[in-house]
């Protein structure tokens, strides 16, 4: 009898561990995304945490509670993740705000930002603090310009097949030609890269391109020339990239969204987007960067996104504040569904918990900023295209 439930216990046990592993891990032990059998794959956007130890409460919360609602298929840390100092805050930072993540099992990926490994620890160090804590990002050749360079596929539902892949690109930090000056740019051998990358994966899926989102924290230059006019005089470098000059208020039925401070992309463009054209994998770019920034504008056939910033260390404003959500449908992945979750709107749910955390404002504050941003959004979408405005969900 003793060897009877002694055989059953350990049965159980057994049952108990294969049921809390996590659906996503492969038989060889590595992460692999895949649609869920609704046909559906979720991401959840963070941008711009841009903090350190103690990382703010209501930031925290802010990821908790949309972990709770939306269940995403993985997180991705859009850059500008930290500003700590040394190895030992940068570790504690990072496993703070992983730590969400972490602790409800959902899978993560990061881009690196221009200010993460501008201070005392390298990027290549920093990806390491990260993978412990169970980020999937990789540095898919080393030997190539910045760190963190590398994709994801997302298999069908049936797991017979990739059905979708996921770009991740280091944007740089300060450009190195210190005679153009401005942000860092995404670098001839990174794009070769790419091009090369996307190929393997065309020749795997029988000649046809596999559809593709590329997350890159700095905005790509094509910004302007999306939703900016282009003048015939020179205002100066600010607002001259690659050689064409812009004025910095954008045109109001190009793009949906707000916009409150000028898109801020390398003054340099050595052919990511044309490269992207050329494959015509690439659906739409996600970037983080101008933190008070939240629209979508078409360009070339390709969606430009900015996620504003889901944190508060640094600048941020919360008529834009929140996170971003991506869903993919297998039945159609030439498109997918957008949706902005804003912080105003977290805290006012019934069974939220962040008004009551360090550095909330109070729930009349929130209710006002909700309104404002219904009026603007209302006035806006006035001269929205319609297939502009329908690509986005509203959330009120």
């Amino acid at each position: 009898m003793k060897l009877i439930r002694k055989t059953l216990c350990s049965l159980l046990a057994i049952l108990m561990i294969i049921l809390l592993l996590p659906i996503f891990v492969s038989a060889e032990g590595e992460t692999q995304l895949q649609f869920g059998s609704d046909g559906k794959f979720r991401i959840m956007i963070f941008a711009d945490t841009q903090d350190f130890s103690p990382v703010q409460e209501t930031t925290l919360q802010m990821m908790h509670e949309c972990l709770d609602k939306y269940t995403p298929d993985l997180v991705v840390f859009l850059g500008d993740q930290c500003i700590a100092v040394g190895d030992e805050e940068e570790y504690k930072t990072i496993k703070e705000l992983t730590s969400p993540c972490v602790e409800k099992g959902v899978p993560y990926a990061i881009v690196f930002g221009n200010h993460d490994g501008e201070r005392e620890t390298s990027k290549e160090t920093l990806l390491t603090y990260y993978q412990e804590f169970g980020c999937l990002t990789t540095d898919a050749d080393p030997d190539i310009y910045g760190c963190g360079n590398s994709n994801l596929t997302v298999l069908s539902s049936d797991g017979k097949k990739t059905a979708f892949n996921l770009w991740f690109i280091d944007s740089g930090s300060s450009n190195p030609d210190k005679e153009v000056g401005g942000y860092d740019y995404v670098h001839e051998d990174q794009i070769e890269w790419y091009k090369k990358t996307a190929e393997n994966l065309k020749k795997a899926n029988g000649g046809k391109v596999v559809p593709s989102i590329l997350f890159q924290h700095i905005i790509v230059p094509e910004a302007y020339e999306a939703i900016y006019p282009r003048l015939p005089f020179n205002m100066g470098k600010d607002y001259t990239i690659d050689g064409t000059t812009y004025f910095p208020v954008p045109f109001f039925n190009r793009h949906r969204g707000i916009i409150l401070e000028p898109c801020s992309p390398s003054f340099i463009n050595a052919g990511q987007w044309d490269a992207m054209v050329e494959t015509g994998d690439v659906i739409a770019t996600f970037h983080g960067h101008d933190h008070v920034n939240d629209f979508t504008a078409t360009y070339e056939g390709i969606d430009i996104v900015n996620v504003p910033t889901v944190g508060c260390q640094a600048y941020s404003d919360a008529i834009s504040r929140g996170a971003g959500l991506i869903t993919l449908d297998e039945k159609d992945l030439s498109t997918y569904e957008y949706e902005m979750i804003y912080f105003f709107n977290m805290a006012l749910e019934e069974d939220s918990e962040i008004l009551s955390k360090d550095g909330a404002r109070s729930e009349a504050y929130y209710k006002f900023i909700r309104f404002f941003r219904k009026f603007l959004d209302g006035i806006h979408n006035i001269s929205v295209p319609k297939e502009l405005e329908n690509k986005i969900k509203k959330n009120y």
